[in-house]
């Protein structure tokens, strides 16, 4: 079932009444708790990209990927989206996305990591703590890290190619945005941070950065 933003989706269910008497409970939406009325679930993330109004050309294919432009409409419409709710102030160019999506899975859509102790999963690969940061679920210190227009999937729905790319381009932007270049006046090195950040802030971030890069310009 398919929920407008601002409720969540409630399976069918059985409930007992003060009587003690068991009854059914219909699948429905309901509205949001307070401190998740901009939140995101895979429900509503189903309903905006289903009810989308603009209409999206086919990117150019990654080379030597099964890529046949089944994820080009939804890389689009997410950076769109979140660009008019003003998480950020350029325009990602969706053949970066691409290569991300090159870089961690090679286009496998359902694809888990088989690493031990990780929970990489899905075309950008997003983790299970990643999902918890976007969620908006505080730390043992109460830090939240992502604080608005967070997204509430679990490791089920980042399996769907729209959960997935929408957390997964709503992680990258907030890489972009709380990168060590965040203040940088360059769109393209705060852009570069992000991707490094989206990896991590290390040596191997670097490296992750320069095959991104690199799939990025033998694609253009």
């Amino acid at each position: 079932m398919m929920c407008k933003p601002g409720s969540y989706h409630v399976k069918k269910h059985f409930r007992l009444s003060t009587n003690g008497k068991r009854h059914v409970v219909e699948e429905h939406c309901r509205v949001n708790r307070k401190h998740k009325l901009n939140t995101l679930f895979a429900s509503n993330i189903e309903y905006l990209f289903i009810n989308r109004k603009k209409n999206y050309l086919k990117l150019k294919k990654i080379k030597g990927q099964k890529d046949f432009g089944k994820y080009d409409v939804i890389v689009q419409f997410w950076l769109d989206y979140w660009h008019d709710q003003k998480e950020i102030n350029f325009q990602i160019d969706p053949m970066i996305v691409k290569a991300i999506i090159t870089v961690e899975s090679s286009f496998r859509e359902k694809v888990v990591t088989k690493i031990p102790g990780s929970s990489t999963t899905g075309l950008m690969q997003i983790t299970k703590r990643t999902m918890e940061w976007l969620s908006g679920k505080p730390k043992k210190d109460g830090f939240i890290q992502v604080s608005k227009n967070q997204v509430d999937i679990n490791q089920k729905d980042a399996q769907s190619a729209n959960s997935n790319i929408a957390a997964g381009t709503r992680w990258l932007i907030f890489k972009i945005n709380t990168s060590p270049d965040r203040n940088s006046k360059s769109k393209v090195k705060k852009l570069h941070s992000g991707i490094k950040y989206y990896y991590g802030w290390n040596e191997d971030g670097q490296k992750y950065l320069e095959k991104v890069l690199k799939v990025y310009n033998a694609n253009k």
